[in-house]
Formats: structure tokens, sequence, C-alpha cells
């Protein structure tokens, strides 16, 4: 398994209940590169463009900030669908 976060458990108090078994890393030495993929978060968020909230958070791979040009787009968008 590639461990490629720390393990808040881990971090907090020095210890982990997984142990071995713990997907994250218990340390520096354990944490290995993440590959991503080229396009990784170069495409806004459906949830995000839609004015939710997306529950990935950081883990999403989409991009979660805006654009001037997107927010313009959502802004018109909103506009039109009260008139």
């Amino acid at each position: 398994m590639v461990k490629t976060e720390l393990c808040n458990k881990w971090e907090e108090t020095g210890t982990c209940p997984y142990g071995e078994n713990c997907q994250f890393a218990h340390g520096v030495r354990e944490l290995r590169p993440v590959m991503r993929h080229p396009r990784y978060k170069t495409q806004l968020c459906r949830m995000v463009a839609a004015g939710g909230k997306c529950p990935y958070g950081h883990r999403c791979h989409f991009r979660h900030s805006l654009t001037e040009q997107e927010r313009l787009q959502l802004a018109m968008a909103a506009e039109t669908r009260f008139d």
C-alpha cells in the first residue's frame, strides 16, 4: 500500500489504533510521492459550480476555486433563472 498522507491520529498522539494496518503514514519516512493525472484539478468541481459544497473536500479531483470568468458566468446564469 502506498501511503501519501500522514495519519491524523498518529500526528496528534504519536500512536494509532490501527498500527501497521493503518492506510496512512506514521512519519515522513513512510510518505511516498503522489502520482497525479496531468489533468488533475484542471476542471471545476460540479458541486462547487452548482453552488454547493463538495463532500470530498481537499481529496476532490476537481478544482474548487473559481476563475473570474466562471464567477461571471455563474452570476449571469443565476440572474437568467430568476427573470
